[in-house]
């Protein structure tokens, strides 16, 4: 799970919901050095209904809340890798910024609009739903919640044209209530953040993920990407060393 990617080292060094692009582009290389294939949820969707053979090694990337930098920066080197991704967004269209950033001291900054939207699905992205206007869902009432959840199912696909089967709970914030709407608003997935099990499939409606946050170095992001997470500190030296090994193998063959 990913929310912005930058080109301000400052700001990726004080925030922990940045990351610098220059890290970005090395997580690429770590997942496309040790064969990992990005997939999206509706290619796994297409897996259960039989209409798809997965690759060996699928990885699901997210970017959450529909940064304009993630357009900006982040799209760009998935095209040059050849990666998809899934891009949660708000279905509030008339949004144009992160007003929920700036009261933990992150600068507003753009979102993205329909335009880049459609860009990226075009493109192969997946587009999933991140709520109406990105509140935390286990403090409003049952209406609220079902507005949140159901309309922007239909605002996004209203604007894509096609179904969305993927959610995002912001904040990774969310009750029974909140998984009740989800279902009937035909959602197939949603994403939460260390709240669902580790075993990818189990809980669809409630599904954890790995955060990649602004100091996590490239051990750290190898250790939760090639291990199963729930390991990795009895294993941390054999994959510290496997890592900087993988490293010091890409390096030699980029430069």
């Amino acid at each position: 799970m990913y929310q912005r990617i930058v080109g301000d080292r400052k700001l990726a060094d004080e925030h922990w919901t940045c990351t610098h692009i220059d890290d970005f582009h090395w997580h690429l290389k770590l997942l496309e050095h040790f064969g990992y294939t990005p997939v999206t949820f509706n290619d796994y969707r297409l897996f259960l209904e039989d209409e798809l053979i997965p690759p060996k090694k699928p990885i699901i990337i997210t970017f959450d809340d529909g940064y304009y930098d993630n357009y900006k920066l982040a799209f760009p080197l998935l095209q040059e890798y050849g990666m998809k991704a899934v891009f949660f967004v708000l279905g509030d269209r008339s949004i144009k910024s992160n007003y929920w950033d700036p009261k933990d001291g992150v600068a507003s900054t753009p979102l993205m609009s329909d335009q880049h939207i459609l860009e990226l699905d075009a493109a192969g992205i997946e587009i999933g739903s991140n709520t109406m206007t990105h509140p935390k869902l286990t403090m409003l009432d049952e209406s609220e919640q079902r507005h949140e959840i159901f309309d922007s199912k239909s605002a996004i696909e209203h604007l894509l044209g096609k179904p969305v089967y993927s959610f995002s709970y912001p904040y990774g914030l969310h009750d029974e209530c909140s998984q009740k709407f989800v279902a009937e608003a035909g959602y197939m997935f949603a994403c939460s953040v260390f709240t669902g099990p580790a075993t990818f499939g189990v809980q669809p409606l409630d599904i954890r993920r790995i955060t990649i946050s602004h100091n996590m170095k490239m051990v750290g992001f190898g250790m939760r990407v090639i291990t199963p997470y729930e390991y990795f500190d009895w294993i941390r030296g054999k994959v510290k060393t496997t890592v900087y090994e993988s490293i010091a193998t890409v390096k030699s063959v980029v430069m």
